[in-house]
């Protein structure tokens, strides 16, 4: 899952030189302000093929929260 992720961000900020980890927060990577949040959370809903609320988009603390996310949304989506 980090591996696809880091994929998916990689591609959307266009550096190849990125490096994720679960702790990875937004202030760790410069051009990730609040406009390219929204973005990137679209590119990340279109690759895993879920949808956020509003209020969980807001509540991602790290990678890991939102690598969190996405294996509970995953898992329903299979049950």
């Amino acid at each position: 899952m980090l591996k696809r992720l880091n994929s998916v961000i990689k591609k959307f900020f266009k550096k190849e030189e990125l490096s994720i980890t679960p702790s990875t927060t937004a202030e760790d990577i410069e051009e990730w302000d609040s406009l390219n949040h929204m973005s990137l959370i679209q590119a990340i809903e279109q690759e895993f093929e879920i949808e956020f609320d509003f209020f969980e988009v807001m509540d991602f603390e790290n990678i890991g929260a939102l690598i969190e996310s996405i294996q509970k949304k995953r898992n329903n989506t299979f049950q």
